[in-house]
């Protein structure tokens, strides 16, 4: 990992609360939850992008039911077969 520069940020106690919560559930530091999510929202932010949840967990949502409803009609006998191998691929990329 390369240097870290130590900065101070003031967060709202709410903001803390949701932090910590997320680090203890992931097993994870706080220092590591922010940066992981500076990560993921600063190119975006960059580029001039707002990010609307709502919709982007709907997008998700109908992309996956799409595609779920899609293999099922095709090939039925794949299906579970493609789902634990997703679940697989989410642990091992994603630490999910």
């Amino acid at each position: 990992m390369s240097r870290l520069v130590q900065c101070g940020l003031s967060i709202s106690p709410s903001q803390y609360q949701r932090i910590k919560t997320l680090a203890q559930r992931q097993h994870k530091r706080q220092a590591d939850v922010v940066r992981g999510l500076i990560d993921i929202a600063l190119p975006l932010a960059e580029r001039g992008h707002s990010i609307d949840y709502a919709r982007l967990i709907t997008i998700f949502e109908f992309t996956s039911l799409a595609l779920d409803t899609l293999v099922q009609r095709a090939a039925p006998e794949e299906a579970d077969r493609l789902l634990d191998n997703a679940i697989a691929h989410a642990k091992k990329y994603h630490a999910a």
